[in-house]
C-alpha cells in the first residue's frame, strides 16, 4: 500500500500534469534543457545505445504511471516537449541517457521515477534511393547497410541505368558530399572498395543510361521514333536497320535526313544508301532529333 506521503505527491503531480495539458500551449515559452553532446551510439533497433535522431518517433513510459505515457516525434531542431517538462534536447542522445535525463526532470514531481523510451519509427535512420532502380523510395536502415545491400531492398536496377551510382551525402548544414560509385566496378568486378558502408540520410541516385531520340519514316518496315545510348553513335544504315530495313520499293539511292537545329531552323540533305553499303560513301552519324525519311521509288 501506498504510503500516504507517496499519495499526495502522485495525486499532486496528475493534477499538474491535467493543468500542463489544457493550458501549457498558451503559457508562452517553456523552459529549456541545456544536455551535454552523447558519445557516438550504436545503430542497433532497439538498443540502450541507440543514438536518437530527428524525425524519430518515441513512446515514453512511465511506470506505474499510465497518465504520463506520451509519443512525440523528434522535432527538426533535436527537440521533444513534454508536458511539465517543457523543451528537452532529444537528437544525439543515447536511449538510456534520454530515460535518464526525463527521469532526473521527472523527480521534481515524483519519487523515483521509471523510465523507458520505445523507437517506434526510426526515421533519422532512412536512406532515400532513386533513378533507375525497380522500387525507388526512402528505406530504414536499421543497423549497417552497404550500397549493394540498399540496391537489393529498392528491388535491384531497373533497365537503361548508367555507368555509375552517386550517394549525395549532408555533411552538415548546407554542404553536401558528391560520391561517385562506378557500377561496373561494383556489379561485375565486385570490387569491395565499392560497396560503402553507407550513412543515415544518404540519397543514392542511380542515373538513367542517356539517349538520344531519332525518328525513321518512310519505306523502311517498322517506322517509328528510336531510343537510343548517346555514347553510342547512330549513322544512318544503323537507324535504318532499327527500323526493320527498307521495304522492296525503297528509293535507297535518295534517303533524306532532315535535321533541326536548336535555333529553330531546318536543313536536310541526301545519302546514296546503296553507296553507304559498299564502303563507297561514308554513313553519317545522326544527331538528335534528325528525322530519317527513306522515300519509296517511282515506278
Amino acid at each position: 500500500m501506498r504510503s500516504m506521503k507517496t499519495s499526495v505527491a502522485l495525486d499532486r503531480l496528475v493534477g499538474l500534469l491535467a493543468l500542463a495539458l489544457v493550458y501549457g500551449a498558451s503559457q508562452g515559452a517553456e523552459p529549456q534543457t541545456q544536455v551535454p553532446a552523447a558519445a557516438e551510439g550504436s545503430l542497433v533497433p532497439g538498443g540502450a545505445d541507440y543514438q536518437i535522431g530527428r524525425q524519430d518517433l518515441l513512446e515514453i513510459r512511465v511506470f506505474g504511471l499510465d497518465e504520463l505515457t506520451q509519443t512525440v516525434r523528434v522535432a527538426d531542431d533535436g527537440s521533444i516537449k513534454l508536458p511539465l517538462l517543457g523543451r528537452i534536447e532529444a537528437a544525439g542522445l543515447s536511449k538510456s541517457g534520454l530515460e535518464e535525463l526525463v527521469a532526473q526532470r521527472l523527480e521534481e514531481h515524483v519519487r523515483d521515477p521509471q523510465v523507458t523510451i520505445f523507437v517506434r519509427e526510426y526515421e533519422s535512420k532512412k536512406v532515400s534511393v532513386s533513378g533507375a532502380v525497380k522500387r525507388p523510395g526512402t528505406y530504414e536502415m536499421l543497423g549497417p547497410k552497404t550500397l549493394l545491400e540498399l540496391i537489393s531492398m529498392a528491388g535491384g536496377l531497373d533497365q537503361d541505368y548508367g555507368e555509375e551510382i552517386v550517394i549525395f551525402r549532408p555533411n552538415g548544414g548546407a554542404s553536401t558530399e558528391r560520391i561517385s560509385i562506378n557500377l561496373e566496378g561494383l556489379v561485375y568486378d565486385a570490387d569491395p572498395h565499392l560497396n560503402v558502408v553507407l550513412a543515415p540520410s544518404d540519397i543514392i541516385y542511380v542515373p538513367s543510361l542517356k539517349k538520344i531520340r531519332i525518328f525513321v519514316g518512310g519505306a523502311v518496315r517498322l517506322p517509328s521514333q528510336y531510343d537510343v545510348p548517346r555514347d553510342q553513335p547512330v549513322t544512318v544504315l544503323r537507324a535504318i536497320t532499327l527500323a526493320g530495313g527498307t521495304t522492296d520499293r525503297a528509293a535507297e539511292k535518295k534517303v533524306q535526313i532532315i535535321r533541326n537545329h536548336p535555333n529553330g531552323t531546318r536543313t536536310s540533305f541526301v545519302v546514296n544508301l546503296k553507296k553507304v553499303r559498299r564502303g563507297e560513301e561514308e554513313d553519317p552519324i545522326l544527331k538528335p532529333d534528325d528525322v530519317v525519311v527513306v522515300p519509296q521509288a517511282m515506278f
